[in-house]
């Protein structure tokens, strides 16, 4: 079979007997991809530096019919974005919003916008910029770009767009008003207000490149933080372990820090 070339971010890897790895790692043509490196931990000519998980690099690799492990041929590392390990929470950040695109990814159409937005959230997050902001607005464009991406503008029952608060279903994927909020039954709601859903619907629709320039204060960071979690948990059917590491970072995490 023909090789190919691409660029690719790694999502993960594990070791496989004595010398091989198995890695999956996302592409901007063909979306996620699991390939057999044979031979990757004893190989330094092959594949220097380029397997670790958070990292850019430059793939070749074959296909066969009828199979669903690619072949690793040799790698070349782009950028490991090593400001991410410089301090907790950006690296946590990072996780989250990696593991979460390759758990949403497949091989639809917006591929190559999901890879773009994943490369600009690690790149940004890498530069020392404030990494809460970053980490929220490119995981909700993530998820709008995979096509799970919720209905924050209207209310599912009276469709009124407007108002200073609204109700968040994560089971429903949308929101209910303040008006209609007392004829739902059996769902667990989330509070957003206005400057919350504002930034939400930002998210989505500014260009990639106005993107990092969002800023979530206190208050809209732990509204989306909240509707977030839960929503993708529905959507992808269980906890991530990103989510429990950030978690787990957070009293670890400068104040100062916590609050960008």
């Amino acid at each position: 079979m023909p090789q190919k070339k691409t660029q690719a971010i790694v999502l993960h890897g594990r070791d496989l007997g004595e010398a091989d790895c198995l890695v999956t790692f996302l592409t901007p043509e063909a979306g996620r991809l699991a390939a057999l490196a044979k031979h990757a931990r004893k190989s330094k000519r092959r594949f220097m530096n380029c397997l670790e998980p958070l990292s850019l690099v430059e793939f070749i690799y074959t296909e066969k019919p009828h199979q669903e492990l690619a072949r690793l041929e040799s790698g070349v590392l782009v950028e490991a974005f090593r400001g991410l390990r410089r301090s907790l929470l950006p690296l946590a950040a990072a996780a989250v919003l990696t593991e979460v695109t390759g758990e949403l990814v497949g091989t639809m159409d917006t591929v190559a916008a999901v890879f773009a937005t994943l490369k600009n959230g690690l790149g940004h997050l890498a530069a020392g910029q404030p990494p809460w902001s970053l980490f929220l607005s490119h995981l909700i464009r993530v998820v709008a770009e995979t096509g799970f991406g919720p209905q924050w503008e209207h209310c599912r029952l009276c469709g009124e767009a407007d108002g200073s608060l609204v109700w968040f279903s994560p089971a429903q994927g949308n929101v209910v008003c303040q008006g209609c909020v007392g004829r739902v039954t059996g769902e667990r709601l989330y509070p957003l207000h206005r400057g919350s859903r504002k930034l939400l619907q930002a998210a989505h629709r500014l260009p990639l490149a106005h993107l990092a320039r969002l800023r979530f204060p206190d208050l809209a960071r732990q509204e989306t933080l909240a509707v977030l979690r839960p929503f993708l948990g529905q959507i992808i059917g269980r906890e991530l372990p990103s989510w429990g590491f950030l978690e787990k970072i957070l009293p670890y995490v400068e104040p100062s820090e916590t609050r960008r």
